[in-house]
């Protein structure tokens, strides 16, 4: 109300969660300004995202990106990999999802312990948390979180080819949606194969 007071409206994007938004903010968003809206997706498994307990249901990710891009909204997903007791059909669950719900973009990382969560909690319990090459206790400049290792879970090589699988694949899915480049459906088509065709070779990877 006071940025329309003074006739103002300042482009931005921010974070959100699919579950505490709702049409009406929504709409409120887009009258301020927000240009782009990121929501953390997280998997689009719902045996993922409850072992999470993250509360959303992959359905309301779906139709709160939908009822943004109606307003002019752009929508960004984090998706994160790797999470305690994913399965390759749970990743595919999650490209089905990204399919589906079609974001305007979208990032991965694969899961890592932060001291003092649950998930770190957990794994510390079952002794299969690796610290950096420089200690788990080094200066934190030497190191961060994301350097922390979760044995025996997939490889990061497995992740690599899924991460490649997987933007691949929801790339074809858009280029066939829009117009028609053969070459480039080619080579999202080469790209997301060669992406399936490495987690099948590394399944039996685990990280030590």
């Amino acid at each position: 109300a006071e940025l329309n007071g003074r006739g103002l409206r300042l482009p931005f994007e921010c974070i959100s969660r699919a579950d505490t938004l709702d049409e009406s903010i929504a709409d409120t968003l887009a009258e301020m300004g927000c240009w782009r809206l990121w929501i953390g997706s997280e998997s689009g498994s719902q045996r993922v995202l409850d072992a999470m307990q993250r509360e959303v249901q992959v359905e309301q990710v779906q139709h709160m990106t939908r009822t943004l891009q109606k307003r002019g909204i752009q929508v960004g997903m984090f998706i994160m990999l790797g999470y305690e007791g994913e399965t390759a059909a749970d990743l595919a669950e999650t490209v089905r999802h990204l399919k589906t719900a079609r974001p305007d973009t979208f990032l991965t990382t694969v899961a890592y312990p932060i001291k003092g969560t649950p998930y770190y909690n957990q794994l510390a319990e079952q002794g299969r948390v690796r610290a950096p090459a420089a200690g788990e206790n080094a200066a934190w400049e030497l190191r961060s979180d994301r350097d922390l290792q979760v044995a025996g879970r997939y490889s990061g090589r497995f992740y690599r080819f899924a991460t490649r699988w997987m933007t691949s694949s929801v790339n074809l899915s858009r280029e066939w949606g829009g117009p028609r480049r053969p070459l480039q459906l080619a080579k999202s088509a080469a790209s997301a194969g060669l992406g399936r065709l490495g987690m099948a070779l590394t399944e039996r990877e685990r990280s030590v």
